[in-house]
């Protein structure tokens, strides 16, 4: 997945954790999305928690991945959020305008 290292951890109450580290970029872009709407369509955990401490970098087709897993887990009912985001993707994010749908506070 390009340069971005993914592991998931599943907690006993079903939970998906998926943390990520590295660079969220054009190289991750399709595996990652795939990645994520495999884990909502085929697993249905209920629920999602996508770490982002260790991400370094981020541009706008790692931000579609992640919004990719969004809107496959609202269609699916699956509940979806982004927690422990460091500052520069944070910055990201906000540009974007999609912080406050993916990062529950």
């Amino acid at each position: 997945m390009g340069d971005a290292v993914v592991s998931q951890q599943k907690l006993d109450d079903g939970t998906v954790v998926v943390e990520l580290r590295g660079e969220l970029d054009l190289a991750a872009n399709d595996a990652l999305r795939a990645m994520l709407v495999d884990l909502v369509e085929l697993q249905r955990p209920p629920r999602i928690v996508i770490d982002l401490l260790h991400v370094s970098f981020v541009d706008s087709t790692g931000i579609g991945a992640l919004v990719a897993g969004y809107n496959a887990a609202i269609d699916s009912g699956v509940d979806y959020t982004v927690r422990a985001v460091a500052p520069f993707v944070e910055r990201q994010l906000r540009l974007t305008g999609v912080y406050s749908q993916l990062v529950s506070t």
